[in-house]
């Protein structure tokens, strides 16, 4: 045992001994079971998987064993050796409607694993898998993070890392995706899932861009973990600067994206491309192969993970003194050992080049072995000072080890004497009351919503109890597949009038590139059809650029001045102008029609399977589950309509607020520096992390209950629907 794991052990309990004990019925009857996969890998009886599960049971000997048994047994009836092995060909798939990704590492060495719950889209997602097959990929990744990313991570750094640093982005989720049925459920499988099977694997969630109407999914979610889990859940809303500044306490910016305010962007151009691509120690050629070779129980030792990081290191450095000798030979290969220039043994630049790592997309931003050698210290971030009246209070956080260490403390600088007394100015004031104005309209409007989602919750329940939990689940397909194809004629008609529109601006341009090109062979042969200067700009105006926008801009002349006292000249600039924007047009109406190519497969596709689902429940009769949930998901549009409504003017208003507290804020600081005060604590009166509280989040009512997947061919069919259901 070791580190923080030792703090865990409870008063007057022998931590070695229980460990003993652990390993004793591991290695018997609580342990795999003979002749299985599970049996043949040595980490799961290693200490660091047994401390994990007794940390999670309070060092209970008798419930940790309990808990390790189901988890060897789960490891056997979800066939993990094998998905492992599965290459899931759906994957590309599920990342696109349930985008997630693991993305460098967190200033303490820990993978950082991003989830963007907001864009996911369960309808699309069950069009290519089911939720069994979601749940395996989901369980498969959890197994590769025990049995790859941490002992990297652990490699890289030289001290075990067993636990991660999650990112929940929030930002589009709304009330169609948090009332989901299948979504619910799945939610609720995967938090059984983590809960059970990898306890003491998370080190700190942050949930971002998180609107109110996640408060349905958070008020099931939480009676089913643990105090200690919810403790380390903290809670940001869609303020960027706020939650990118709580990101950076905890990551440094070259490992967090600039979708989050940190700098990775891993192809340079697109910011979502940090969900795609392969950042971090797992995927460094060296680690995996000590990964591939080395006995994974070691690994996760700290004896071992440090031998094999001084491997690394050693390797790194050689390389480096190589590559700085073959330079020096290069540069002057007359020059003595000894000598002015020479490079002392062992002096190898401070910054060596990363560990070569073909096989990461972001290759260029792979950290090396020596530069994460020293362990990174967590950065202060300051507080508020104590509202508006000039308090000043200064709160001191001890650095611990553990999950203290990424807690957000504080530390202010010293305000001078004479200083701390500050008088508003008038702008100030206006600002401050602007802000607070707008703050009690959000307050408002957030009340409103909150009473719409707890009505919701209310009549949810009522309505499960009239209609039945299956039937609901029985009938979600049919619903989905059906609003899916409303959506693809919607989005169908949308880009056909997109089309229809550069069409019928690509008929003008050219009517009137043709009027055009008549009137400049008038004006060169002469004849009828020639047009004044009067007509010639109207008839074809140039470019902004071209007149005298960004040309006087650069201290240039203007096209129209160039041009001056040549009408020919003009002319042809015009009639350039009116074939540039016919090109324009024209590529623009090529990709319009190529959208609308792919948005008439979709409907075709939409509309195949809404037809589908349709044909099994033609024959019903009132018994169908189709007919019998109708009531709950009218109601449920219905709320939709509304909540999605509150949301738009919730969302207003939070952008109207940030931008009054940061009018707030620079008006303080530019008031603080003329009376003489540090920039930082000028700022800090306005400027605060804005934390929310994840009480605000809960609804009385909206507890989770026991459910099982049900198939609408299950055996729990209606005979209507079975006399239809396909064999």
């Amino acid at each position: 045992m070791y580190g923080a794991n030792l703090a865990t052990i409870p008063q007057g309990v022998d931590g070695q001994k229980v460990l003993e004990e652990m390993r004793r019925r591991v290695f018997s009857s609580d342990g795999p079971a003979p002749g299985s996969p599970e049996a043949n890998i040595p980490y799961l009886r290693s200490e660091h998987m047994l401390v994990r599960f007794l940390i999670a049971r309070q060092w209970d000997v008798e419930k940790a064993a309990a808990m390790l048994r189901e988890h060897f047994k789960w490891l056997a009836d979800s066939k993990m050796s094998i998905l492992l092995q599965d290459p899931f060909p759906e994957e590309a798939h599920i990342k696109k409607y349930y985008p997630q990704a693991y993305h460098g590492t967190d200033k303490f060495g820990r993978p950082l694993y991003i989830e963007r719950l907001g864009a996911m889209d369960m309808p699309r997602l069950l069009q290519a898998t089911t939720p069994e097959r979601l749940l395996e990929y989901i369980s498969a990744s959890c197994e590769l993070q025990i049995r790859r990313r941490l002992p990297a991570c652990s490699l890289m750094k030289g001290e075990v890392v067993d636990k991660s640093l999650n990112i929940m982005d929030l930002d589009g989720l709304g009330f169609r995706m948090v009332t989901h049925s299948t979504a619910r459920r799945v939610t609720l499988e995967v938090v059984k899932i983590l809960q059970n099977h990898y306890p003491e694997c998370a080190g700190r969630t942050i949930i971002i861009n998180a609107p109110k109407v996640f408060s349905i999914a958070w008020s099931f979610v939480k009676p089913m973990l643990d105090d200690k889990t919810v403790a380390k859940i903290s809670i940001f809303g869609t303020d960027r600067e706020a939650y990118s500044a709580a990101l950076l306490e905890l990551v440094d910016p070259d490992q967090l994206p600039a979708l989050f305010g940190g700098t990775c962007i891993c192809n340079d151009k697109d910011k979502l491309s940090c969900m795609r691509c392969v950042k971090g120690p797992w995927g460094d050629e060296a680690i995996r192969s000590i990964l591939d070779r080395e006995p994974l129980e070691e690994i996760m030792t700290p004896a071992g993970c440090r031998r094999y990081h001084e491997q690394l290191m050693k390797r790194e450095l050689d390389h480096q003194q190589e590559q700085q000798q073959d330079q020096q030979q290069g540069q002057q290969p007359d020059v003595a050992l000894g000598g002015a220039n020479a490079v002392e043994p062992g002096m190898a630049s401070a910054e060596p080049e990363a560990i070569p790592t073909p096989d990461i997309a972001c290759a260029a931003e792979q950290t090396s072995v020596v530069a994460n050698l020293a362990p990174a210290s967590s950065s202060t971030l300051p507080l508020a000072i104590a509202q508006a009246r000039g308090e000043d209070e200064e709160e001191e956080e001890e650095e611990g080890e553990g999950e203290d260490r990424d807690s957000f403390t504080a530390g202010l600088p010293d305000i001078p004497n004479g200083t701390r007394q500050m008088a508003p100015s008038a702008e100030l004031q206006r600002a401050e009351l602007e802000a607070t104005l707008l703050q009690e309209e959000y307050r408002q409007h957030e009340e409103a919503h909150m009473i719409t989602l707890t009505e919701w919750v209310n009549e949810f329940n009522n309505l499960v109890t009239d209609i039945g939990r299956p039937i609901i689940e029985r009938a979600q397909g049919y619903y989905d597949s059906r609003s899916l194809w409303q959506q693809a004629v919607q989005e169908y008609a949308r880009q056909q009038e997109e089309v229809d529109q550069i069409n019928a601006n690509l008929d003008v341009a050219v009517k009137t590139l043709s009027k055009a090109e008549a009137a400049f062979e008038a004006s060169i042969i002469g004849g009828p059809g020639c047009l004044s200067a009067e007509e010639w700009a109207s008839l074809a105006p140039l470019p902004e650029e071209l007149d005298d926008g960004e040309s006087k801009l650069d201290g240039k002349n203007s096209a129209m001045e160039l041009s001056q006292g040549d009408e020919r000249l003009l002319r042809t600039l015009r009639l350039s102008a009116l074939g540039d924007r016919v090109a324009s047009l024209q590529w623009c109406r090529d990709m319009a029609a190529a959208e609308l190519s792919a948005k008439n497969r979709e409907l075709d596709e939409s509309r195949r399977r809404f037809e589908q689902e349709d044909q099994l429940h033609s024959t019903c009769t009132w018994n169908c589950s189709v007919k019998r949930a109708a009531p709950f998901y009218d109601r449920r549009r219905m709320h939709e309509t509304t909540v999605d409504a509150q949301l738009a003017v919730l969302r207003s208003l939070e952008r109207r607020l940030q931008q009054a507290r940061q009018i707030v804020a620079a008006l303080e600081s530019a008031s603080g520096i003329q009376a003489g005060l540090p920039a930082l604590v000028t700022r800090s009166r306005s400027r605060q992390l804005d934390e929310m509280s994840l009480q605000s989040f809960e609804i009385a009512g909206a507890e989770a209950r026991e459910d099982e997947f049900l198939s609408c061919c299950g055996s729990d069919f209606s005979d209507d629907e079975r006399r239809v259901a396909p064999s």
